[in-house]
């Protein structure tokens, strides 16, 4: 007579440990992934974040608290900031002066465009250390928007505490908890009832508040904007607006004479003078054929870091 089989004690041990050890390495996979997912979707990653505050002290003292690396990497980057800067004053040529003149000299990491794709759009620098920087109150102004809010749509978006004020001759409707609309004639201040941004900081209260960033399309009307703002002399140097990122689309007109560039390279030479360097260069193609007469626009996009 046949003997039933018996399963014997140690071999289903084995099995039920094999299951157990199976579905440990599942769940430990399993919340390795997604603990990997949130720490790249956290705001707060950065990919320097194993480099300890005292390691990185020159480039946060620098880049007033924005990059954080090595002092070895941050001179490195110096050393390719001021090799490019000494070619960016080439020529006053106007045939193909944007292709020939001021390219970027810094570069941002988690570079990121806010806004429509082409006109309209900018590039900005790292938008998520706003955020890290506990900025509670960004404050964004966007100068010429011609109705388009898909900057400032995009500004909201990332930054739900941001504070937007956007400003434009024409009158036009923010979109309901994304900005606030201004009407006014933008420049110098000086002539034909424009407001310079000093102007605009006092009406609005914000003389003593940083504007982190700064979005201008006004159609030329930035040389007066800006030659205003930066051409002050050395004693008021000091109260001058901070602005941490200045994105901005540069307008050279038809005229093909040398006057305009050897302004531009004056106004790019301000910029320098009040430590501002280029992160991103972007044309404008909106009427491609005027690439090879040099009559487009260039979009010029620049952060506030020293670099000496």
């Amino acid at each position: 007579m046949d003997t039933p089989s018996i399963t014997t004690r140690p071999n289903l041990d084995s099995k039920i440990f094999r299951s157990v050890s199976f579905i440990v390495i599942v769940i430990i996979l399993y919340c390795s992934t997604i603990y990997y997912k949130r720490s790249i979707a956290t705001p707060g990653h950065l990919s320097s974040s194993t480099i300890k505050c005292d390691q990185c002290r020159l480039s946060m003292i620098e880049s007033d608290g924005w990059f954080c690396e090595s002092d070895s990497n941050w001179q490195r980057r110096k050393l390719v900031h001021h090799a490019q800067d000494r070619r960016n004053n080439v020529t006053d040529s106007r045939f193909l002066f944007f292709q020939n003149n001021w390219e970027s000299t810094v570069h941002c990491e988690f570079e990121q465009r806010i806004g429509r794709t082409g006109d309209g759009g900018k590039w900005i620098c790292d938008i998520h250390r706003f955020q890290q920087m506990n900025e509670t109150n960004t404050l964004v102004y966007s100068f010429g928007s011609n109705g388009d809010f898909s900057f400032e749509r995009g500004i909201k978006e990332k930054l739900p505490q941001a504070e937007i004020h956007t400003f434009d001759k024409g009158f036009f409707q923010c979109p309901d908890g994304v900005c606030l609309f201004h009407q006014a004639y933008l420049g110098n201040g000086k002539i034909n009832g424009t407001k310079s941004l000093e102007n605009i900081t006092q009406e609005l209260g914000h003389s003593k508040r940083d504007i982190h960033i700064l979005k201008v399309d006004i159609e030329g009307h930035e040389f007066n904007l800006f030659e205003e703002l930066f051409g002050s002399s050395a004693s008021t140097r000091k109260n001058r607006l901070y602005i941490r990122q200045i994105l901005f689309e540069i307008h050279l007109g038809s005229n093909m004479n040398e006057q305009m560039s050897r302004r531009t390279h004056r106004l790019f030479s301000l910029f320098r003078a009040n430590n501002y360097a280029i992160f991103h260069k972007e044309v404008n193609l909106d009427n491609p054929q005027n690439v090879f007469e040099d009559m487009i626009d260039d979009n010029y996009l620049l952060m506030k870091i020293v670099l000496n």
